[in-house]
């Protein structure tokens, strides 16, 4: 039960279930608008440099990597369409940062290999980003941020969809 305070200082009663509501949805906005801020300052950061988002994401997917990807899995890892990932892979090759291998399994797939240039960018861009992740992390306190971190990954976890075996 919740308590209100009015200017005559008499206390009326809150509904806690519609106090939870709200502070539900002002916790699901302020996350949505921090990852649309965060998004919107790499994006700063990056075009400054001449790159856009989805090819850093494309580079540094394909980078990170255990194996080469192939197209649609990068389309699936991004959360982006497959005809935007081919768009993103035509122009990526056509400035030397990526090529496209045919697969060893399955000749119909082509798997997106990072060439050394585009392996260049990455490093400098990475740079880039972890500056901007570290000025937007200064203001939160080790602590704070480890219960953050936890509080997200476990979150990540709940609503990721069931694997299909």
């Amino acid at each position: 039960m919740f308590f209100e305070f009015t200017r005559e200082e008499s206390p009326r009663v809150i509904d806690e279930s519609r106090h939870a509501s709200s502070l539900d949805e002002r916790f699901e906005n302020a996350l949505r608008g921090a990852a649309t801020a965060w998004r919107q300052a790499v994006d700063r950061r990056l075009r400054r440099l001449g790159v856009d988002r989805i090819s850093w994401m494309t580079i540094t997917a394909a980078t990170q990597a255990r194996s080469p990807l192939s197209q649609s899995a990068l389309a699936d890892a991004l959360a982006v369409s497959r005809a935007s990932m081919v768009h993103t892979i035509d122009r990526l090759a056509k400035n030397g940062l990526v090529k496209r291998e045919l697969s060893a399994f399955d000749r119909r797939q082509k798997r997106i290999v990072v060439t050394d240039a585009g392996a260049q960018l990455y490093s400098l861009l990475k740079d880039e980003v972890a500056g901007v992740r570290r000025h937007m992390l200064a203001i939160v306190e080790p602590e704070k941020l480890v219960h953050l971190t936890d509080l997200l990954e476990k979150l990540q976890e709940l609503l990721r969809p069931p694997s299909v075996s």
